[in-house]
C-alpha cells in the first residue's frame, strides 16, 4: 500500500513537471515573438518616423480634446456611487426589469445606463468594481461585458454624423441601431452559462437589509467624503491616462500598417472574392483599419461619396458595433485583475457589428420612406459642428448627460418609494 502511494505520488510530480516545462515552453514562445514585434516596431518608427510622430499627435488631440472631457465626469461618478450603497438601491428596485430582460439581478442596470450613455471603457469599469465589491459573481459580470459597453451619443451624434460625415441628421439613426443592438446582444446573452440554482451571490440578489438601503456606505462617513472625492478623482484621471495611451499607440500603429502597405496587401488576398460585392478595394480597406482603430477607419468610411449612403452608415454602425482593437485593450486592461474572460465580450462585440449593421439597414430605409420626420429627442445631445474641438463643450455636454441619468434614476427611486408608502398606507387603512 505505502509502495503505491509513493508511485502515484511520483507519478503526480512527473506529470506537473511536465506540464511546467511545457506552460514554459508557450511563455518563451510568446516572449520571443512578443520582442520580434518590438523590434519590428522600433524599426518601423525609425524609417516612417514622421508618419509615427503626426499619428501619435492625432491620437493625442483626439484623446485630451474629446476623450478625456467626454469620460471624466461619468468616471468620477462611477468611482463615487460604486463606494456607496445607490447602485444596491437600484438593485431592489429594479429587480423585476433587469432579471427577465437580461437574465441579470437589478444592481446590474447601472453599468447597463452607464454603458449606453458614456462611451467606452466606463461600462466595463463599473462591472469591475461592482465584481470587487461582490454586487456580481463572475457569470453576471462577463455576460454584462458584452452588452454594457458601447459607443457614447457624444462620439457618435457629434463627432462621426456631425464632424465626419458631416450629416447631423445621421446621428440618432446610427445611435439607436447601435443601442438596439447592444440590447439584443444583452438579450441572447441572457443564456450565456445559464445556471438557475446558485447563479448569484447573496449580495447579487436583491435580498438586501434594511441598513443597505442608506446611500452612504458604512465606510465613508460625511467627515471623509473629501477622502472619498480624491480617490476617485485620482482613480479616474488614472484610467484616462491607461485610455489615452491606448489611443495613442493604436493610432500609430494603425497609420503604419498603412504606410507600410501591410492592409492594403491583406486586402488584395482577400479581393478576387470581396470584388463581386460592387464595392471598391479602397473601401474594405477603411472597414478593415477601422476593425483595428475605430477612429481612424471611421474618417476613412466617411469620405466615400461614390458609395451609397445606406452602404456607408450599415459600415459605420459595424465598426461602432465592433470598437477596434484598440478599445479591446482598454477593456482588458479594466478587467485584468478581476479573473474575468475576455471571450464572451469580445463574440458579443462581433454580434453587435453584424446585428447595428443591419439594423441601420433596416432604419435607413424606413427613416427615408418618412418624408419630413419629426425633430427626435436625441438632437439634444447634438454638438455644434463649428465648436467640435472645444473642450469645455464636450465636457458640460458630458456633465448635462450624466446629470439627465442620474435624475432619472433619483426620480425613479423617489417614485417607487413613494407607490411603496402609499402602499402601506392603504394597506394599513383596509385592516383598521
Amino acid at each position: 500500500m505505502v509502495n503505491l502511494q509513493r508511485f502515484l505520488v511520483m507519478e503526480f510530480f512527473k506529470m506537473l513537471k511536465k506540464k511546467i516545462k511545457y506552460n514554459d515552453k508557450i511563455s518563451s514562445w510568446k516572449l520571443h515573438t512578443l520582442s520580434i514585434i518590438c523590434v519590428v516596431f522600433i524599426m518601423l518608427l525609425i524609417i516612417f518616423s514622421k508618419t509615427a510622430v503626426n499619428s501619435a499627435v492625432k491620437g493625442m488631440d483626439l484623446w485630451f480634446n474629446i476623450v478625456f472631457p467626454s469620460i471624466f465626469p461619468f468616471l468620477v461618478a462611477t468611482e463615487i456611487l460604486s463606494n456607496t450603497n445607490f447602485i444596491k438601491t437600484l438593485g431592489v428596485l429594479l429587480e423585476p426589469v433587469m432579471r427577465p430582460l437580461f437574465n441579470a439581478p437589478g444592481c446590474a442596470s447601472f453599468p447597463f445606463a452607464v454603458g449606453i450613455t458614456s462611451g467606452y471603457p466606463v461600462g466595463a469599469k463599473v462591472i469591475a468594481n461592482m465584481k470587487e465589491n461582490g454586487l456580481i459573481n463572475s457569470r453576471i459580470a462577463e455576460r454584462l461585458l458584452a452588452f454594457c459597453n458601447n459607443s457614447s451619443p457624444l462620439f457618435i451624434m457629434g463627432a462621426v454624423s456631425i464632424g465626419m460625415l458631416k450629416m447631423p441628421d445621421m446621428g440618432p439613426l446610427l445611435y439607436i441601431c447601435h443601442i438596439a443592438a447592444g440590447i439584443t446582444i444583452g438579450f441572447i446573452f441572457r443564456f450565456y452559462k445559464l445556471d438557475k440554482k446558485n447563479m448569484l451571490n447573496k449580495k447579487s440578489s436583491g435580498n438586501y437589509k434594511s441598513s443597505d438601503m442608506l446611500l452612504i456606505n458604512n465606510n465613508y462617513s460625511l467627515n471623509n467624503l473629501g477622502s472619498l472625492l480624491t480617490n476617485a478623482v485620482k482613480n479616474s484621471v488614472t484610467s484616462l491616462l491607461m485610455v489615452g495611451g491606448f489611443i495613442i499607440l493604436f493610432s500609430v500603429i494603425i497609420n503604419l500598417l498603412i504606410e507600410t502597405g501591410i492592409i492594403v496587401n491583406l486586402i488584395n488576398v482577400f479581393y478576387p472574392i470581396l470584388k463581386y460585392t460592387g464595392l471598391s478595394k479602397e473601401f474594405f480597406i477603411s472597414l478593415f483599419s477601422g476593425f483595428i482603430e475605430i477612429t481612424t477607419g471611421l474618417k476613412m468610411l466617411s469620405g466615400f461619396s461614390d458609395i451609397p449612403l445606406n452602404i456607408r452608415l450599415a459600415a459605420i454602425s459595424a465598426v461602432l458595433g465592433w470598437g477596434g482593437i484598440s478599445v479591446h485593450m482598454q477593456i482588458y486592461s479594466v478587467i485584468s485583475n478581476t479573473n474575468l474572460s475576455i471571450k464572451p465580450y469580445l463574440i458579443g462585440k462581433f454580434l453587435q457589428s453584424l446585428i447595428s449593421a443591419f439594423y441601420t439597414l433596416i432604419g435607413f430605409k424606413i427613416a427615408t420612406a418618412i418624408p419630413q420626420p419629426a425633430a427626435s429627442v436625441l438632437e439634444y445631445f447634438s454638438i455644434n459642428v463649428k465648436e467640435l474641438t472645444s473642450w469645455d463643450r464636450y465636457f458640460f455636454a458630458s456633465c448635462r448627460h450624466l446629470s439627465l441619468l442620474l435624475l432619472f434614476f433619483m426620480s425613479f427611486i423617489i417614485v417607487v418609494i413613494a407607490l411603496s408608502l402609499i402602499k402601506h398606507l392603504l394597506n394599513k387603512f383596509l385592516r383598521a
